[in-house]
């Protein structure tokens, strides 16, 4: 006759484990930045064709809405403004900013060859920053509560929770470089570094601005300056330093010259700084520093070549993996956007063209090839790279990828180059004196094929969070070395060599 066994008393229970709120395990901040990051890209992407539809149909998507309050009558409005502010704040801050951040912290603790510090707090970070982004989105919509000013629109209670996000991620990559003092880092951390402490003092001078009161030419001013900055300072730092990661890390190759690196950086570094003095253009500022920052703009072609060539030559040998889609193809478009975004930001700076091309869609064709070619290429090879080592699955090629690779390449160059082109018509057509409504019969072609490349980047980013979603449910276990809390700094020159 079988035997029960024994019933285990209560105090026989093996204890449970609590689980804490905030995820504290390796790589928890990492992870929760680029899942918000790719789940931004589809969702900024499709703020994106409303975007352009209020551009090709101002006044059919324009609508208002008064919703009745405790204190008053809120008003909620729709229309080209307010949509063109959704759209850029959910690129810059949504997709780059989040994919941006979750670049530092999936590969600074794999370069310094230790865990991060203070991951809870980091990983609190990323709940701050998208709770925070969400509500200033929603505010956008209510002029009554937002602030004038691009990329500026938040208000302050908003400011001061996104600002908090910054401070506490700059408090944990901080506190892991001063632990590895050891060691001089790779070439990547110095560009996250600079990167990350001009994201948090841009953004505190952008909460400060509007507290100041500063007379509306002076508001412009400091707005104009803010936003260069964060082109080249936040959004180009921030994918140089991953680009630097993983091209030799994917290709197993060392990379091509330290000294390179090392001189490129400092170029970027002084170069990208200056160049933001030539967003001053006013009577107010001394010609001469307007006419430095030009200087400095046109010469920004050497700190993306120096980076360009020197990546390129550390893919040499292993020229055949740019057959397929993954990780080295991506981060080679990445590079190949950045050859022509920066000759194009350079011609940009010449006299002649910006007196043709100011103020036209020529702006915001050469940004959104720095957002969808240059950073977004960067971030999705990181993505490739990195999702199968943070969910621990096993997960090759599959056709979503290639879906993402081409769809966001022609969405990218389609959407860049056709502003592009409009700007220069723009400005033709405004040189010589032509009437509004023949400006506006124009450039509609223009923005429709902008409109369509901005669909294929918005399929492409479907695509990159679908094969997510698939390889998380799908892929099969696998083990990959995480950084431990106490290790030694890995070769400088050979991010390849270091685990995970």
């Amino acid at each position: 006759m079988a035997v029960n066994p024994k019933k285990l008393r209560p105090y026989d229970q093996p204890r449970k484990v609590r689980q804490p709120i905030i995820p504290d395990g390796p790589d928890a901040a990492a992870t929760l930045y680029l899942v918000a990051a790719a789940i931004w890209l589809t969702m900024a992407t499709g703020i994106g064709l409303l975007w352009v539809a209020a551009q090709l149909f101002p006044t059919q998507l324009a609508f208002s809405l008064e919703v009745p309050m405790l204190s008053g009558t809120l008003h909620l409005a729709l229309n080209p403004a307010t949509v063109s502010s959704g759209f850029w704040n959910a690129i810059v801050y949504g997709w780059l900013g989040n994919a941006g951040l979750g670049a530092i912290f999936f590969i600074t603790p794999r370069i310094l060859g230790r865990r991060l510090v203070g991951e809870q707090t980091a990983t609190a970070s990323a709940a701050l920053w998208n709770v925070g982004l969400l509500a200033g989105l929603a505010t956008l919509y209510a002029p009554q509560l937002a602030v004038s000013g691009f990329l500026a629109e938040f208000p302050l209670p908003v400011d001061a929770v996104l600002l908090l996000a910054l401070v506490v991620a700059n408090d944990a990559f901080w506190r892991t470089l001063l632990s590895a003092r050891d060691s001089a880092p790779y070439v990547s951390v110095w560009y996250f570094g600079v990167a990350l402490a001009a994201f948090a003092g841009l953004y505190a001078l952008a909460t400060i601005a509007p507290i100041l009161s500063l007379p509306a030419a002076g508001a412009a001013l400091a707005n104009a300056f803010y936003v260069r900055a964060i082109d080249m300072l936040w959004v180009t730092g921030v994918a140089l330093g991953t680009l630097y990661y993983l091209v030799p890390r994917a290709t197993g190759n060392p990379l091509a010259s330290t000294g390179l690196a090392t001189f490129g950086w400092i170029a970027w570094v002084a170069l990208g700084t200056l160049s933001t003095l030539g967003a001053l253009v006013d009577t107010s500022i001394p010609f001469a520093v307007t006419q430095l920052g030009n200087a400095a703009t046109l010469m920004l072609v050497v700190p993306a070549f120096l980076a360009v060539a020197n990546l390129v030559l550390t893919v040499r040998g292993r020229w055949t993996m740019l057959l397929s889609s993954g990780t080295v193809p991506l981060a080679v478009l990445g590079l190949t956007f950045l050859t022509a975004t920066a000759m194009l930001e350079s011609i940009g700076g010449l006299r002649s063209v910006r007196s043709l091309v100011d103020g036209t869609e020529w702006v915001v064709g050469v940004r959104l090839l720095l957002y969808f070619g240059v950073a977004t290429f960067a971030f999705l090879a990181l993505a490739d790279h990195a999702f199968p080592r943070l969910l621990r699955r096993d997960w090759g090629a599959t056709v979503l990828g290639d879906v993402t690779l081409w769809a966001v390449f022609a969405g990218a160059a389609l959407s860049g180059l056709a502003l592009i082109g409009g700007g220069i018509a723009h400005g033709s057509m405004l040189a010589d004196a032509a009437s509004a409504d023949a400006v506006s019969g124009t450039l509609i072609w223009f923005w429709g094929a902008a409109g369509a490349g901005i669909g294929l980047v918005a399929l492409g980013g479907l695509a990159s969070l679908v094969n997510v979603f698939l390889m998380y449910t799908s892929g099969p276990l696998a083990e990959y070395v995480v950084p431990p809390a106490p290790a030694a700094s890995p070769s400088d020159a050979a991010p390849a060599a270091v685990a995970g």
